[in-house]
């Protein structure tokens, strides 16, 4: 069995018999020491990091012939996640824009379904925003964005997808629109001036 790290053959103590799930543990090891997240698994050329990952972990690693890991800098994982929030952002400001004129026009069917797309959208921002600030082990409370705590910064854009949530609950499509024309712009520039806060952080500290 051959074992490649970033295409560089590593090697193990680990026992034949020894599974998967342990020797991903020992190379999570020699990442965290050396600064680095592992991100794939392959074994013999099969991406098993997605569906299936648990039941790959229990395998053996005389069932295989190869396997490889790759690895990248949080720092650089960061970026890519901040990039993909902006992106994020920024479509989904047309798309709710679209929403509203739906709305108007009393179109619910055409708006809803966009604006569950927004909704998804917006949780996939809020969760990579959070996620990257752990990954770069930056407390909340110890930064300030726009002369704001950023802890206190991150609660008000749950407070509004919540709002949402109850008022299309509520069918009160009037309210939705007012909320999506007026109030929520505020949440996307808190976000987007926490991206570009976490961005150049990461700047700075290369």
């Amino acid at each position: 069995m051959d074992i490649y790290l970033d295409d560089n053959k590593l090697t193990t103590e680990l026992a034949p018999d020894a599974t998967l799930l342990e020797l991903v543990n020992e190379t999570r090891q020699r990442l965290t020491e050396a600064g680095k997240i592992l991100v794939a698994v392959q074994c013999d050329g099969l991406d098993v990091t997605g569906d299936g990952f648990g039941e790959a972990l229990q395998r053996n690693l005389s069932t295989m012939q190869r396997i490889d890991f790759q690895t990248a800098s949080p720092k650089a994982l960061v970026i890519e996640a901040m990039d993909t929030a902006s992106e994020l952002l920024e479509a989904s400001q047309l798309a709710s824009t679209e929403i509203v004129n739906h709305l108007a026009q009393g179109d619910t069917a055409e708006a809803l379904p966009k604006l569950r797309e927004c909704c998804t959208a917006w949780s996939q921002v809020h969760e990579g925003i959070c996620n990257s600030i752990n990954m770069l082990g930056i407390a909340p409370d110890t930064i300030k964005v726009d002369d704001k705590p950023l802890a206190e910064l991150l609660v008000k854009p749950c407070e509004q997808l919540a709002h949402i949530r109850e008022v299309v609950e509520s069918q009160d499509f009037v309210l939705l629109s007012d909320v999506l024309n007026y109030e929520f712009g505020e949440v996307v520039e808190i976000w987007q001036s926490i991206i570009d806060t976490i961005v150049d952080r990461v700047s700075e500290s290369e």
